[in-house]
């Protein structure tokens, strides 16, 4: 895979004003804001994955972790559905027919995807095409997005066939079911049709479980390894910027009943010291597992089950870090984090709804534990 040749960080400073302008209206709505996303969009920062042969740009992983990391110290929310939109985009290209992804990007470059390839769906066969019907949970920027790509099981399919089926995203399927407190403004809602067509050159039909088709060493990796890594970059994010909220508050406030700042008092630096400590070693541990699985991927080598569930056990363990960074420096902060000007309450919040998906969530950590003590992992996703 080639690497990114990108700027990315210049981009994200391009647009760092506007997203920062927009976050609380976002939050506030409970979507992303529309401009947000084209402006990442037409910097070219949503097909991230999508193969060079595609018009994508093809970027080494470690570059997407990075990206959600530099959007999260600006935005939680934005940085989750840029994460999710480029994922989607990913699922197009891995098993859409080949003809239909060199078209689409190269006739509408900016294109946002957003979707679920969770198999929430069933597909039956229609003459020329599929008939969708089912409900997905969770499509991140489904409100912002331009297509929407769902994930079916092809009805009376033995051995199961999944059919990824791509459509132009209607508001008239979003039932608006995001009412929560972390990662509002993802407008992570649920998208419900009901006996949709879907044209053949929009769906990709495939064996449960196959590789996707691009012969490339990402697309070489399962599922299950390749979307768990990008989540890490949104709760280190989360807490590199709670870490620069708190060295600013310390330097500035003086506790009640002290005669000395924040930044004087131990419990402040030990929280600091700790923050690094956990963000540092999560994250650092994940990108040495991840450089393990791409060395198999480039020599195109099956990923043992015990270094599978190291991978997701680092994912996982890295998010878990995150929140207890975050969490000590809203314990040091004292009163001042129950305040909205504050924003590490928020912070803390947007970090425990990173945890909530399911490639990341706690139980990873017990699951890979199992695998590593030779059991049944419990979990079709190992």
């Amino acid at each position: 895979m080639a690497k990114a040749s990108l700027p990315i960080h210049r981009l994200i400073s391009d647009i760092e004003n506007l997203i920062v302008e927009r976050a609380k209206s976002s939050d506030a709505a409970r979507r992303p804001d529309p401009d947000v996303i084209a402006a990442l969009a037409n910097a070219g920062l949503m097909r991230l994955l999508v193969p060079q042969e595609y018009g994508g740009h093809e970027v080494h992983p470690a570059t997407v972790i990075d990206f959600t990391a530099q959007l999260a110290q600006i935005d939680g929310s934005t940085a989750w559905v840029a994460m999710t939109c480029n994922e989607e985009a990913e699922l197009v290209s891995a098993y859409l027919p080949p003809e239909t992804c060199r078209r689409v990007w190269n006739e509408e470059p900016n294109l946002v995807f957003a979707g679920s390839g969770v198999p929430k769906g069933r597909a039956v066969r229609a003459p020329g095409g599929w008939r969708i019907t089912g409900r997905w949970n969770f499509v991140s920027g489904c409100t912002a997005a331009d297509k929407w790509v769902l994930n079916s099981v092809v009805s009376e399919s033995s051995p199961i066939e999944l059919c990824f089926a791509v459509m132009d995203a209607d508001q008239q399927f979003i039932e608006d079911t995001w009412h929560t407190v972390g990662l509002r403004g993802t407008g992570s809602h649920d998208v419900v049709l009901e006996d949709v067509f879907v044209d053949d050159a929009w769906c990709g039909v495939v064996p449960n479980k196959s590789l996707p088709l691009p012969d490339l060493p990402f697309y070489r990796l399962p599922s299950a390894l390749r979307f768990p890594f990008p989540k890490t970059g949104v709760a280190c994010g989360l807490a590199r910027r709670a870490m620069a909220e708190f060295k600013s508050l310390a330097g500035t406030k003086q506790p009640l009943n002290s005669k000395r700042p924040l930044s004087d008092r131990p419990d402040a630096a030990s929280a600091i010291a700790k923050a690094e400590a956990l963000v540092g070693s999560g994250q650092a541990w994940v990108h040495e597992q991840l450089d393990l699985i791409w060395r198999a991927a480039e020599n195109d080598e099956t990923v043992a089950s015990d270094v599978h569930a190291r991978v997701r056990l680092a994912c996982s363990w890295s998010v878990q870090n995150a929140i207890r960074a975050i969490q000590h420096l809203v314990d040091a902060a004292g009163s001042t984090a129950n305040f909205e000007a504050s924003g590490l309450m928020s912070l803390l919040d947007d970090a425990r709804a990173v945890a909530g998906h399911f490639m990341v969530g706690s139980y990873q950590v017990d699951t890979a534990g199992r695998v590593l003590l030779g059991l049944d992992p419990g979990d079709p996703a190992f």
